[in-house]
């Protein structure tokens, strides 16, 4: 056994296709000298092992690149991709807020007047989006519940006299003047079939509720006007009270809407 581990040599070179390499024999000359050749023989049989690994034929590259692509276009790994440049923006853009965050809620204990101050400014900020959202709810709510009755409407007019009127304000680009027509051809309509009673003095949303709830006792209409009745009001509030601006489309819808009321137009 001495006279073996005497005749090893210090390294071993393992050369391959791919690389060369210098094996140390240190290994199996401990288990010589502690005399345990069952040790030995599995250290030897190991390396005989990689070696032999390392000398068998591998994949060419452009081959394995190939099959890797053909495995890559799968659906299964359509959404695997690199970051785009925008992903790696948007990541900077989270790391830095982080570290400017990191930044001012750290200094905060040095400076504790300076964290009091950013507290409630922080907290009337937040009061101040709410009160500012609250606002907006109320007064859009009270706008809708509680509109104005119109004045000065000839009760005259017929739906279909409303109507050439909505298209003669349409024709010279007062598209909310055609919307707010529009509308009334749609009350007048409804008053012609006995829907709503001739009473110009009701606001648009008392009209919709009539709609929505008939008088008990009475039949019940043959139109369902419920639907383009809803759109025409919806539409009459936000361009005629409200005046955010009509615009052609506006005034297309509105028509639409008629004719499903029952208005023939030409």
């Amino acid at each position: 056994m001495v006279a073996l581990r005497d005749s090893l040599p210090r390294r071993w070179t393992v050369s391959t296709p791919e690389f060369t390499c210098s094996v140390s024999s240190e290994p199996l000359r401990n288990q010589l000298t502690s005399l345990s050749a069952s040790k030995a023989l599995v250290w030897v049989d190991h390396l005989a092992a990689e070696v032999q690994a390392s000398s068998s034929p591998q994949t060419a590259l452009p081959q394995a690149r190939s099959e890797l692509n053909r495995i890559l276009a799968r659906a299964e790994f359509a959404a695997v991709r690199p970051p785009s440049a925008w992903d790696l923006l948007r990541e900077r853009i989270a790391v830095w807020v982080g570290r400017m965050l990191l930044w001012l809620f750290s200094g905060l204990d040095r400076y504790p007047i300076g964290g009091k101050i950013l507290f409630w400014l922080i907290l009337l900020g937040v009061a101040g989006c709410i009160a500012l959202g609250l606002f907006r709810f109320l007064a859009s709510r009270d706008r809708m519940a509680a509109l104005p009755p119109s004045v000065s409407l000839p009760a005259s007019r017929t739906w279909q006299e409303w109507v050439r009127a909505a298209r003669e304000a349409a024709s010279r680009g007062d598209f909310r003047e055609a919307v707010h027509s529009a509308y009334w051809a749609g009350i007048a309509r409804l008053e012609d079939a006995g829907v709503v009673p001739q009473d110009r003095t009701k606001t648009p949303r008392e009209y919709l509720r009539l709609v929505a709830e008939p008088v008990p006792g009475e039949l019940a209409p043959k139109l369902a006007p419920r639907e383009p009745l809803a759109g025409l009001t919806s539409r009459l509030e936000r361009v005629w009270y409200a005046n955010r601006g009509a615009g052609p489309e506006d005034f297309h819808e509105s028509l639409r809407q008629l004719e499903a009321l029952g208005c023939l137009l030409e």
